[in-house]
């Protein structure tokens, strides 16, 4: 008895050994770009933040979290993926609220015109290996991709194996950012608005994200959290103008707000000589003035705690003067 005792304790220890090595492999091999963004959100304080940022590059591009923080006391965190789709958000919502139980959920919804499960294979690698081992992540490997391609998400090491000899001392380091998820571009690329179509011009989602907008909806009413649909502003969005209109009647249908920037440029004084990275995305002058005007729609319309004060989240300040000594703009 004693012998298969020890064999079976023999058996256990390797196997958590082998586990362990495999797991630190893995990390060194993989591609760790963007990783910044979605990763340190594993390391927050477990129920700590009020709001969460689900989406694209669309949403870490133009929300800084750090200044809502500075400006209103909200704490938030901007848990995106570059290309993300609407049926990834769903998944990524998931991955959020299996550590967080916010007040708010704030949904990305510029994906909604894509009709796939996936939108680039790149960032698709960087939302799904960048979340932690647990049941929403294989459930998104399971739904989201073919069988054939399944694989290489469950083990990342088949995918980067190779790239062993481009690893750096930076692949060793642990990921860090101070920037709760935003990405602070100071680059400045002129663009041209257009006139977007009147609100009331729509036209049908694709059959897929509309499916997967009404989950994430739906999931958040079920745990009792508020949600805010946001369009951010791009300036290639335009020609999309009749479906991101859509949403207004989705939105409208769960009792949901939208706002759809398309249509407040003017407003929020959006100048297009400025305020763009490219013709997707705003830089972190554009940013400001998004998360400006978000910070008074929230504090106006939730019921968002100020934790500027509040004991518990002094590392929040110290991030912040961090994250000013990192940042200049």
């Amino acid at each position: 008895m004693k012998i298969k005792l020890y064999r079976i304790l023999k058996t256990v220890s390797f196997l958590v050994i082998f586990c362990i090595l495999f797991s630190g492999v893995t990390y060194v091999l993989r591609h760790k770009g963007e990783a910044e963004i979605p990763l340190p959100f594993y390391e927050e304080e477990k129920d700590s933040l009020d709001v969460v940022f689900i989406g694209s590059s669309h949403s870490m591009c133009s929300v800084l979290p750090m200044e809502l923080y500075e400006d209103k006391g909200i704490a938030s965190y901007v848990f995106a993926s570059s290309a993300q789709v609407t049926a990834q958000s769903f998944y990524q919502l998931q991955a959020a609220l299996e550590r967080q139980t916010p007040k708010l959920i704030v949904l990305d919804v510029s994906g909604v015109i894509y009709d796939t499960k996936i939108g680039s294979e790149e960032f698709t690698h960087v939302q799904i290996d960048n979340m932690e081992f647990s049941r929403v992540k294989y459930q998104a490997i399971f739904d989201l991709f073919e069988p054939a391609d399944r694989l290489e998400y469950i083990f990342n090491i088949i995918r980067f194996h190779t790239r062993w000899k481009e690893v750096e001392k930076k692949d060793f380091l642990p990921i860090t950012s101070y920037t709760k998820g935003a990405v602070i571009s100071t680059v400045v690329k002129e663009q041209i608005l257009k006139e977007p179509v009147p609100p009331g011009e729509k036209e049908a989602l694709p059959e897929i994200s509309e499916k997967y907008l009404r989950k994430s909806i739906e999931l958040c009413q079920e745990q009792g959290i508020e949600v805010l649909l946001y369009n951010a502003p791009a300036c290639d969005s335009v020609e999309f103008a009749r479906q991101y209109n859509m949403v207004a009647d989705i939105a409208d249908e769960y009792g949901v707000q939208y706002i759809n920037f398309m249509y407040l440029t003017d407003e929020i004084g959006i100048d297009p000589t400025t305020d763009f990275r490219d013709e997707a995305h705003c830089n972190v002058y554009g940013a400001q003035k998004v998360t400006k005007y978000l910070g008074d729609y929230l504090t106006e319309r939730y019921d968002l705690p100020d934790r500027r004060e509040d004991p518990a989240y002094t590392d929040w300040n110290i991030q912040y003067g961090a994250y000013r000594n990192a940042y200049t703009y």
